[in-house]
């Protein structure tokens, strides 16, 4: 039975198994490709929990959350090909104004995802995920391996968590988390934050495009690389050192830091272990 308030529109087809396939570094003997759509109606929050593959997400002025879902199987044997369609599914559903996509198989137990390993399952699927938003939706993001995060021309807020990927929010106007392990952060903003936001990476370079220079309290914890900012702050720790570089306040000081921009305003934190943090204004 379709549940009240959902829009439902499904194509699926199976491509014809192709020789050889290369995916993350191993060549696989099988591939079989499945495209999948779906539309929900009334949501305003989309959670995505993602395993293997991207995530994609754009804001437009409709009032529907439309999936565009690439899903790839592939796998050593026959036997093992017919045992990822029967273990590994992306499910797609709405509660409310709750619209969710998740990954359920083998890998996932009631404290997260142990994924043990291509060798150990014979076959790896990859959700390619593509979702079309009504512009304020709020987005909970996570993928782990084999792609990245985007969300483009949204205005609602957001929890951006990848593993092995880079994240990137391009023209928005929420406030909220970006977070990544081995992966670059950047994030441009049509409207600076209002409420407290979070940037984070342990390897990998942060980039923030504010709209204007931002009235914010700001927050550095890093060990390795630069920090530049190309507007000016104000009350570092003495332990910071700054100099002018092409226009900009450069800050190279280790550890944690702590600055105003403007006025002061909401607390934006950015943190990495190995790589830079820069800083710019779009006004600039």
């Amino acid at each position: 039975m379709k549940p009240l308030g959902i829009c439902l529109t499904c194509i699926l087809f199976t491509a014809p198994l192709t020789a050889a396939a290369r995916y993350n570094g191993r060549d696989w003997k099988l591939d079989e490709k499945e495209s999948i759509t779906r539309s929900f109606e009334g949501a305003q929050k989309l959670v995505v929990e993602n395993v293997h593959g991207f995530v994609h997400v754009t804001g437009h002025a409709g009032t529907k959350v439309e999936f565009s879902i690439e899903k790839h199987i592939y796998a050593d044997t026959a036997e093992a090909l017919a045992k990822a369609k029967s273990d590994v599914k992306m499910e797609l559903s709405q509660q409310a104004g709750l619209v969710r996509a998740v990954t359920y198989g083998p890998f996932r137990t009631r404290n997260g995802v142990n994924d043990r390993g291509d060798d150990h399952y014979g076959y790896r699927v990859v959700f390619d995920v593509e979702v079309r938003v009504p512009a304020a939706t709020e987005v909970n993001l996570k993928t782990i391996t084999g792609g990245d995060i985007v969300v483009r021309n949204t205005s609602g807020d957001y929890e951006l968590h990848g593993l092995n990927g880079a994240v990137e929010l391009d023209q928005v106007s929420g406030s909220g988390t970006v977070q990544t392990l081995n992966g670059k952060v950047k994030a441009s903003y049509a409207h600076n934050p209002s409420k407290p936001s979070q940037f984070k990476t342990l390897n990998g370079s942060i980039d923030v495009y504010f709209h204007t220079p931002p009235d914010a309290d700001l927050q550095f914890k890093k060990l390795n690389g630069a920090i530049y900012a190309d507007f000016e702050v104000s009350s570092l720790p003495r332990s910071g050192s700054g100099a002018g570089e092409k226009g900009r306040f450069v800050y190279r000081s280790g550890g944690k830091m702590d600055a105003r921009a403007g006025k002061g305003g909401p607390e934006l934190s950015f943190q990495t272990l190995n790589g830079s943090i820069r800083l710019h204004s779009k006004a600039q």
